[in-house]
């Protein structure tokens, strides 16, 4: 079975919100979930060979969708 691998958790701020970003690598793909600081709640997730792919292409999505709701 595979398990997640170099797990990293970070906060940072995106149209005005505090979001979390959560990275992790399960085989050859990392995968990246972008989720409000406060409830928690996810606004985007995303998956890349790369880390740097995986968070760009999350952040991209989070960032849209958080000018959106404004």
């Amino acid at each position: 079975m595979m398990k997640a691998e170099e797990y990293r958790v970070e906060s940072k701020e995106v149209a005005g919100q505090q979001i979390k970003i959560t990275t992790y690598r399960i085989g050859d793909l990392y995968h990246c979930h972008v989720a409000n600081a406060d409830p928690g709640a996810t606004i985007a997730r995303a998956e890349a060979a790369t880390r740097e792919d995986a968070e760009r292409a999350a952040i991209a999505k989070a960032t849209e969708r958080l000018r959106v709701t404004k």
